[in-house]
C-alpha cells in the first residue's frame, strides 16, 4: 500500500514531519548530487527486502520534472540479543566512514535521521533496482566473488582502526564455538558428545584465522545480502546489510556467501576470488594451507549455523 507525503491529514505532527523529511531529502540530493535540488513531492511504498528492518523506496519528484528513488531502511532493536549486533548504528557508522568510495561494490550513502514518530533511524541509501544474488543465475556469482575480492585487497591497504568495527580474533571465535556448543546441549543432546572433541581443540582453528592478514569484512554474507544490477555488463554487484561487519580474516565472507553450492560454481568462485587477490598477500600462497584456512573458515561458520539452529 502506497503513503502518500505530500499531503496529510493526520495533524499538526505529522504534517511538520512530513515537511521536515521532504528539507532533509531535498538537502540531502542537493548536497550528493552538487546542485540547488527542489523537492516539490514524496511517495513512500513499502518494499520486502531480506533483513529484519523494514524498509521503503522513497521516489522524490523534483520541481524540473526529475524522478529519483532513494531505499530507506529503517534500522530499530530488532534481534538485540544478538552477540554481534550490540552496537545498533555500525552500519550507519560504516557507511560515514569506510564506504564513501564510489569504486566500491556498496551501494551510494545519502545519509541518516533519528525519527522520533517510529523510534527508529532511518538509513538513506542508492536504490539498486534488481535482485539478490540469490534469485540470479550462477553467472553472476563469481563477479560477486572477485568484487568482493578487490573490497578486501582495498582495505587491506587501508588501516581500518575502528572501534565500532567487531574485532574477529581468537577470542571472537572461541566464543561462537561455545554458543554452539550451548545450542546442541540444549536442543540436540545426543550431538554432545561429537562436537564437543571439536570444541575442545578449538584453538587450532581460532588461531589459523587470528594470524591471517586483516581486512574488512562483511561477515554476514549470505547471497541475500548480494545485490547484483544486471541493468549492466558484467551485472554492477552491492553488498548490503553492514550490521555485523568486522575486521579479521576475508575469506570469511566468500565461504559464507559460497555455502550450498555444487562442486563446480563453487569451484568457480574460489578460481574467482583467489585470481583477483594473487599478490595481495591476502591468502596463503602454497595450496595446502590455503586448503587449511578455508577448512578453517568453513569450521567456523558451521559454529554461527549450530548456535542459531
Amino acid at each position: 500500500m502506497r503513503q502518500l507525503v505530500k499531503t496529510s491529514s493526520s495533524g499538526d505532527f505529522a504534517h511538520r514531519e512530513q515537511a521536515a523529511l521532504r528539507l532533509y531529502v531535498q538537502e540531502l540530493l542537493t548536497q550528493a548530487l552538487g546542485r540547488n535540488i527542489v523537492v516539490t513531492a514524496l511517495r513512500s511504498d513499502p518494499i520486502q527486502v531480506p533483513s529484519l528492518f523494514p524498509a521503503d523506496v522513497l521516489s522524490v519528484s523534483l520541481d524540473d520534472g526529475t524522478e529519483l528513488s532513494l531505499f530507506v531502511k529503517h534500522l530499530g532493536s530488532q534481534q538485540a540479543d544478538h552477540p554481534d549486533k550490540q552496537y545498533r548504528c555500525r552500519e550507519v557508522r560504516i557507511y560515514e566512514v569506510l564506504l564513501r568510495d564510489v569504486g566500491l561494490p556498496v551501494a551510494g550513502y545519502y545519509g541518516s535521521r533519528w525519527n522520533v514518530a517510529t523510534q527508529r533511524r532511518d538509513v538513506y541509501l542508492e536504490y539498486v533496482p534488481d535482485w539478490s544474488l540469490k534469485y540470479t543465475d550462477l553467472e553472476h556469482w563469481p563477479t560477486a566473488a572477485r568484487r568482493l575480492a578487490q573490497l578486501q585487497a582495498y582495505f587491506a591497504a587501508r588501516p581500518v582502526a575502528c572501534d565500532f568495527l567487531l574485532r574477529l580474533d581468537a577470542a571472537y571465535f572461541h566464543a561462537w564455538a561455545e554458543r554452539a556448543m550451548s545450542a546442541v546441549v540444549s536442543h540436540r543432546p545426543e550431538l554432545e558428545g561429537s562436537l564437543a572433541g571439536i570444541v575442545a581443540g578449538y584453538s587450532r582453528v581460532a588461531e589459523l584465522l587470528d594470524r591471517q592478514p586483516i581486512t574488512l569484512v562483511h561477515n554476514d554474507l549470505a547471497p541475500k545480502y548480494v545485490v547484483a544490477d544486471r541493468a549492466r555488463t558484467p551485472a554492477r554487484i552491492c553488498l548490503v546489510d553492514w550490521e555485523m561487519a568486522g575486521v579479521g580474516c576475508g575469506l570469511l565472507d566468500l565461504v559464507h556467501l559460497k555455502y550450498g553450492l555444487g562442486p563446480r560454481p563453487d569451484s568457480q568462485m574460489r578460481a574467482a576470488y583467489c585470481a583477483e587477490l594473487a599478490g595481495s598477500g591476502l591468502l596463503p600462497t602454497r595450496p595446502r594451507e590455503l586448503k587449511r584456512l578455508f577448512a578453517a573458515c568453513e569450521v567456523h561458520q558451521t559454529m554461527c549455523r549450530l548456535a542459531y539452529f
